[in-house]
């Protein structure tokens, strides 16, 4: 009995130490077009993020990919989108071919999501990916402004926050 109850208290002390999971969508730098892809996160209070890039509502692919990472403070010189956020790992890659690619999208993305007024964003970028391969070679990177809650519309024809699709990256 003490050691169901003791199983019992641990479990509810780990599941209070995690956040309610947040929803943010992504649009491209000019404010114009919103990604198909949106992630779904939430943080514990040691500074881990986990969660889900959502691929299967409006982008229509078969699987989520995951996220991990961790929280991170990136400063105003060094990258388009910068602040207090989370950096993560983010499988979208292997999840647009249902594949392994040897290609991984990494995301920095504000713990806030960007102001917008009168329909337009303004102020900073509230993300930035980048990418590259399990050789170390880096391809690619996108930025843009963090919306909340899920994609509005159809989306899908869009494309998702990686840019280029696999099959132009991938030799067959």
């Amino acid at each position: 009995m003490k050691m169901k109850s003791l199983l019992v208290v641990t479990l509810l002390v780990l599941g209070c130490s995690f956040a309610s999971a947040q929803t943010f969508s992504f649009w491209n730098s000019a404010g114009t077009l919103e990604y198909c892809n949106f992630n779904v996160i939430t943080t514990n209070s040691g500074g881990v993020v986990g969660g889900y890039d959502n691929t299967t509502t409006g982008c229509f692919f078969t699987y989520n990919s995951p996220l991990i990472g961790f929280t991170a403070t990136t400063p105003a010189s060094s990258l388009p989108a910068h602040g207090k956020g989370a950096v993560m790992g983010d499988g979208l890659y292997d999840d647009s071919c249902f594949c392994y690619t040897g290609l991984q999208w990494t995301v920095w993305q504000s713990a806030k999501v960007s102001k917008k007024k009168h329909g337009f964003f303004s102020g900073p970028w509230g993300w930035v990916g980048v990418a590259g391969t399990y050789t170390g070679f880096y391809f690619g990177d996108n930025f843009g402004y963090l919306g909340a809650g899920y994609p509005a519309g159809n989306v899908a024809s869009h494309g998702t926050t990686a840019g280029k699709g696999t099959s132009r990256l991938i030799k067959k």
